[in-house]
């Protein structure tokens, strides 16, 4: 009886155990719902975390900063400027996600620094899941794509747009906010979607300019028009668009550098 009774309180040890890891396993692979996993083509090595940072951004044992390809988080606080929305949840969670000391493997990008001197990479966990498709896949993050650094683009759009559909975080409230080309104001820098009508297309010896205001541009660098289409920006006249990326503002014009045509979604024709 006594070993009958040992038995059976081992066995609801071992399964309390199961159900407390099976909700671990919950909180951070139940959005693993899009059509496929966004694999490392190779892994370059294997590096512990130190801290999080914010969202998007860490630091390896060792003193390595590195920088997460292929999305964008909210922004903390800083100096007088808020948070934005979102951006501590985002830091929260990737800190519940890679605690200290967590084993991460590491895929560089193409171009490996930033101006910054940050390291880019593709983080992924030891059983190989992509940290940046978890972030994206619960909406702590936007998709972006910056040539050449393009390993993944589909991918990481698919699963922001299954956040996007299952309106979790950022995109809780349906679509997050969209700005009118035509009437942006001091304090609407940083990175946003922009909404108008392609009004004009024009070329210079540097760039490609989409004008969507009297005041606004979007500008594509000449280098970077290979990854578009033959016709495509030409073709955007007279559409409404919503482009996405860093707002910035010089000599009282509004502009956003386009790296890839992911960033331009036609809304109507």
């Amino acid at each position: 009886m006594a070993d009958s009774l040992k038995r059976v309180s081992d066995s609801g040890a071992l399964f309390l155990f199961m159900a407390a890891a099976l909700s671990v396993c919950t909180l951070f692979y139940s959005s693993t719902s899009v059509a496929e996993r966004c694999t490392a083509e190779n892994i370059d090595g294997y590096h512990k975390i130190e801290y999080v940072h914010d969202g998007d951004t860490l630091h390896l044992v060792g003193g390595q900063k590195v920088r997460l390809i292929g999305i964008n988080t909210p922004e903390l606080a800083r100096d007088k400027t808020p948070a934005e929305y979102y951006g501590v949840e985002a830091r929260d969670a990737l800190r519940r996600l890679l605690k200290a000391g967590t084993r991460l493997g590491i895929q560089y990008g193409r171009e490996q620094y930033d101006r910054y001197g940050r390291t880019l990479a593709h983080l992924y966990l030891e059983d190989g899941f992509s940290v940046q498709q978890w972030l994206l896949e619960n909406g702590y993050a936007m998709a972006i794509a910056i040539p050449p650094n393009l390993h993944n683009v589909d991918c990481y759009q698919q699963a922001e747009q299954f956040a996007r559909i299952k309106r979790r975080g950022i995109w809780d409230r349906g679509e997050l906010k969209t700005l009118d080309a035509a009437a942006l104001r001091r304090g609407d820098q940083g990175f946003r979607l922009v909404k108008g009508q392609v009004t004009k297309v024009k070329r210079t010896n540097k760039w490609i300019w989409l004008s969507l205001s009297a005041n606004f541009s979007l500008r594509i660098a000449r280098e970077d028009e290979r990854y578009f289409d033959d016709g495509l920006l030409v073709s955007l006249a007279q559409k409404e668009v919503v482009a996405r990326g860093w707002l910035t503002q010089r000599k009282g014009r509004w502009s956003i550098r386009i790296r890839h045509p992911s960033s331009l979604k036609i809304i109507s024709d």
